[in-house]
């Protein structure tokens, strides 16, 4: 079960990432400002989120893990960045 879960976290984080580097793309053009952006929020929002829920929610593992390393694992990706820099 965790599996899925955490499919379906990485597949919503995805569509985040498509959406929101989309957006960078049609606002300022070609090349990587967009998965920089996109890396950039997503290593904040992990930060913030795993502090919050490890210091002040009580939130059970497996929605850390979806949220953590399925939502936001699939939001944020370093390969990204490197292939859109070498295109």
């Amino acid at each position: 079960m965790t599996y899925l879960w955490l499919a379906l976290g990485g597949a919503l984080g995805t569509l985040g990432r498509y959406a929101v580097s989309g957006w960078v793309y049609d606002r300022f053009g070609p090349g990587p400002l967009g998965i920089f952006v996109v890396n950039v929020t997503g290593a904040f929002l992990i930060g913030l989120f795993l502090e919050l829920a490890d210091g002040r929610a009580l939130l059970s593992p497996r929605l850390r893990q979806f949220l953590a390393l399925g939502v936001l694992g699939g939001y944020t990706t370093f390969s990204t960045l490197s292939y859109e820099t070498m295109k």
